[in-house]
């Protein structure tokens, strides 16, 4: 089986990124040196702080009165945790973007459904997208992201330009970006109300 690892970092990394039209304070959580690499491709960031490991949550409790534009979170260990939007959102400014793991919208429908719900109880968009996992002989492997958001939409306010003259890319685009947020019928009707667009 192939692993695609990279194209989990580009995704979480500039659809946040190229959603928010001006990100210049990133938090990034559990993303280490592949997010790092990715974020290094924008001129327009100011200030990256990463949290790792353990205790995260304690961690952004520490960070005080920062506030961050988008923030990018590379792990799925916190996203049904309500304790962790709580002190996310507290970091993100107004217009705050946030990119997380999130569970399979298809296999997990449980599980996808109260995390979205999680999320949705603070934000007014919350989407989940897909991207391409792995390679297993002849059949690639989905899995999902959630985009949450306080004030840009992530196919209606994608920066154009910045998605598509930022050198470096090997899976992103913004035609990427817009289809991954696309959803099958069954999908849509299964999440009506849920998916909050």
């Amino acid at each position: 089986m192939e692993n695609l690892d990279f194209i989990k970092s580009e995704m979480l990394t500039h659809v946040a990124i190229n959603t928010h039209a001006d990100p210049k304070r990133v938090l990034v959580i559990n993303g280490g040196k592949r997010v790092g690499r990715e974020l290094e491709k924008y001129n327009i960031i100011t200030e990256v702080i990463h949290v790792d490991g353990i205790d995260t949550i304690e961690k952004l409790k520490d960070l005080g009165a920062k506030k961050f534009d988008v923030a990018i979170v590379s792990t799925g260990d916190y996203t049904n945790s309500r304790e962790f939007w709580i002190e996310l959102t507290k970091l993100l400014d107004a217009k705050g973007v946030t990119a997380i793991e999130m569970s399979n919208i298809i296999t997990k429908v449980d599980d996808a459904k109260s995390e979205l719900k999680l999320a949705g109880a603070i934000y007014p968009i919350v989407m989940p997208y897909r991207y391409d996992k792995a390679v297993d002989g002849d059949m690639v492997t989905s899995e999902y992201l959630m985009l949450a958001s306080r004030f840009y939409h992530p196919t209606a306010d994608i920066n154009l330009q910045r998605a598509d003259l930022t050198d470096g890319f090997a899976y992103y685009s913004s035609d990427v970006a817009i289809a991954s947020f696309t959803v099958p019928a069954f999908v849509y009707k299964e999440y009506l109300g849920i998916i909050k667009r």
